[in-house]
């Protein structure tokens, strides 16, 4: 299920280029306004999380240095879970004001949510383009000097696409509590591919936006679309549109 938020911009300030993080945390605040249960299990729950938000698709740019100023912008948060979507968009209702951070100090960007829209589900085939929303995040261990050590993994690297297919079912048999019946997935091309390095809390993620056409199981390619592709989906990693 996914759902399309407008929100407006009610500050002049420009925002933080690395906004992610503070969608996230206030997701999470609404989540909890309107259902503390399911936001409890979220929060304690040390597997996967379920769901997936794109990048704000801004509406009206204003040049500014700094920043992203705007006053009408859009995204979208998907899930294969209903309930979460649901009880999302019920806080979202229930507290339409939000701020996000501006990158000075002491100074935030005040928001409001002007619209909510459930979007009809998709019927998907065993093979599509997706375009990313948000971009992927995938990562592998490797030795370096004796020791395993994280690495980030960009399209060029054939490990990219390994770990995005196992990352997939990893989530998808986590979710429904059973394997994919018949587990298929092969990348046949990826094109437009833009790296992006995006900072969550205190770190830093090299990660990829880009086009990507795949053949797999309808299954795999259903909740990819639900609930993004590669890894920190909970963070606004990997969200997907069809193209």
């Amino acid at each position: 299920m996914r759902a399309k938020i407008t929100v407006r911009k009610i500050s002049r300030v420009p925002i933080h280029f690395d906004y992610q993080y503070g969608i996230a945390s206030m997701l999470y605040a609404r989540l909890a306004a309107a259902n503390m249960r399911l936001a409890n299990e979220i929060h304690s729950h040390q597997g996967f999380k379920f769901y997936t938000f794109s990048n704000l698709v801004i509406e009206d740019w204003i040049p500014t240095k700094g920043g992203l100023n705007f006053t009408k912008a859009h995204f979208f948060i998907s899930s294969p879970d209903t309930e979460f979507i649901r009880s999302f968009t019920e806080g979202l209702l229930l507290e339409p004001e939000f701020f996000l951070g501006t990158g000075e100090r002491g100074m935030k960007a005040d928001f409001i949510i002007e619209r909510v829209e459930i979007l009809p589900p998709l019927v998907l085939s065993d093979s599509v383009v997706f375009r990313t929303l948000s971009p992927v995040y995938v990562k592998t261990q490797r030795n370096k000097d004796g020791q395993l050590v994280e690495v980030d993994l960009y399209p060029k690297d054939s490990k990219f696409y390994e770990n995005l297919h196992t990352n997939l079912v990893d989530r998808y048999t986590e979710f429904y509590g059973h394997g994919v019946e018949h587990d298929h997935f092969e990348v046949l091309d990826v094109s437009d591919v833009k790296p992006k390095r995006v900072s969550i809390g205190n770190s830093f993620r090299r990660c990829s936006l880009m086009k990507i056409t795949v053949e797999a199981s309808p299954e795999l390619i259903g909740f990819a679309y639900d609930a993004g592709l590669g890894e920190k989906n909970a963070m606004g990693f990997g969200c997907v549109d069809v193209v």
